[in-house]
């Protein structure tokens, strides 16, 4: 059974992870952020209708767009932590 939850770290990054712990080393993992970079105060997790939502903003072009799948689908189909996606 695949346990992984969506989590936010920081400002705009979200990662698939086990625990709030888990998903900071893998955004620090990733992106090269140093250790102790984030707390657990800076990890909540994702909302459910961030979860199951089909769009999302462009921001290059500046338009909505329709994904192929949610979030939700995307992370149960996952074998193990992974960051999903980020923006600025």
């Amino acid at each position: 059974m695949n346990n992984l939850k969506a989590y936010q770290v920081g400002d705009c990054d979200v990662v698939a992870a086990y625990d709030e712990e888990g998903a900071i080393r893998v955004l620090e993992e990733v992106c090269g952020y140093p250790d102790g970079e984030f707390s657990h105060y800076d990890v909540k997790l994702v909302s459910s209708e961030r979860l199951d939502s089909k769009q999302a903003f462009d921001i290059d072009e500046g338009v909505m767009i329709e994904l192929e799948s949610t979030l939700r689908e995307d992370i149960a189909a996952m074998t193990e932590p992974a960051y999903c996606y980020g923006w600025e």
